[in-house]
């Protein structure tokens, strides 16, 4: 008896959220894979007397860096999705047990029992702190900064204010589950409504790349014969194509990657935001741009 009653109260015990725990290992593990590209990168440029090595190192040591914290923001970022998807049925599974007559606090212990998702271990949390005396303002704001969402914020206060208040506690819950439907809603529309912007910008990428291809592959290598004309003829910068042999086709070339990079990191932001909301969540649209910029570049060129 006394092992059955430990264990229900370790599972009643208040946990500490594991997101903090976690992105210190991401940010550990990222600086230190970060260094050792940047590391090797910088070593074989210096044997190999190239600079390609050292540019494209440095971008994807950058990139390793980068990458992890993107994973975990995109985890980061379904959990939250998940949390605010459950959360109708959530206030639905409180109105049930609130009319079947139980109270608010019940409503909420018998709707951590159900499966919601994500939100189902923040709601045992806020179970354990309720049956731990913790204060119900303490525990409802705790809950609301571990679910992390707008919608979850808003539906803790609206709890509180629904228990503060008193009178009809069915009717405010119906109230409060018909507005988070609503906002639901609302912010699909806007998602659908904004997506074809963000493959206008992968659009706009792609035809870019697709430019600086020909300009490299058919142009420049053009203008390189007519260097090499000019250089074996010894006219040199004299003459109307004279300008030509002093043109350094090299750097012309890396300023059209300088600026594929460029339009990778803003246009990736962009999409996020306009896409996500988040400019965080742009990162997944520049690490994507970033790559194939470099192979572009340095592949298929």
């Amino acid at each position: 008896m006394q092992r059955v009653k430990r264990k229900q109260e370790k599972e009643l015990e208040p946990t500490q959220s594991i997101l903090k725990r976690e992105i210190v290992k991401t940010v550990s593990f990222s600086i230190i894979a970060s260094i050792a590209v940047l590391s090797m990168s910088f070593y074989f440029s210096e044997y190999s007397e190239s600079a390609t090595i050292r540019d494209v190192g440095l971008i994807f040591g950058i990139l390793v860096g980068i990458v992890p914290l993107t994973i975990h923001q995109l985890k980061q970022v379904q959990r939250r999705d998940n949390i605010d998807r459950n959360m109708p049925m959530f206030l639905l599974a409180l109105l049930s047990s609130v009319q079947s007559g139980a109270n608010l606090i019940k409503a909420i212990e018998q709707a951590a029992e159900r499966n919601l998702g994500a939100l189902t271990p923040e709601l045992k949390n806020l179970k354990a702190n309720l049956s731990w005396g913790t204060p119900m303002d303490e525990a409802f704001e705790n809950f609301a900064e571990r679910t992390g969402t707008r919608v979850s914020r808003r539906v803790t206060v609206l709890l509180e204010m629904a228990m503060k208040i008193g009178g009809d506690v069915t009717e405010n819950l119906e109230m409060i589950q018909k507005h988070v439907s609503e906002m639901q809603n609302i912010e699909k529309g806007r998602k659908s409504a904004l997506q074809p912007y963000t493959y206008t910008i992968w659009i706009s990428f792609a035809v870019f790349l697709a430019v600086s291809v020909l300009l490299t592959t058919s142009f420049f290598s053009e203008m390189e014969k007519v260097q090499e004309g000019l250089l074996a003829s010894g006219s040199g910068t004299d003459g109307l194509f004279g300008s030509m042999a002093s043109m350094d086709i090299g750097a012309m070339e890396s300023a059209l990657f300088n600026m594929a990079i460029i339009e990778a990191v803003f246009g990736g932001l962009a999409a996020g935001k306009i896409g996500s909301g988040s400019y965080v969540a742009g990162t997944k649209h520049v690490v994507g741009m970033i790559v194939i910029a470099v192979i572009a570049f340095n592949i298929l060129m």
